[in-house]
């Protein structure tokens, strides 16, 4: 068994969306509560646009839009 930590962020992220199309452009604002490491997992626990609910990601999928720069830190 695994000990069940967590590391708090409390940081925004943006998505923008361009639909070439259209030209327009779409954004969508996320709230990285914390990191945490549960079972030897690691997981991102995030909140869109201020909503109430979570949504947990693994750290490897959130790293990977980081990368990308699909998702971007607000300032």
């Amino acid at each position: 068994m695994y000990m069940n930590e967590s590391v708090s962020v409390k940081q925004d992220y943006v998505m923008i969306m361009h639909n070439p199309l259209t030209e327009e452009y779409t954004h969508l604002i996320y709230h990285v509560l914390d990191i945490s490491h549960i079972n030897g997992k690691q997981v991102v626990n995030i909140q869109e646009n201020n909503e109430l609910k979570r949504i947990s990601v693994p750290y490897s999928r959130f790293l990977y839009l980081i990368q990308t720069k699909l998702l971007t830190k607000l300032k």
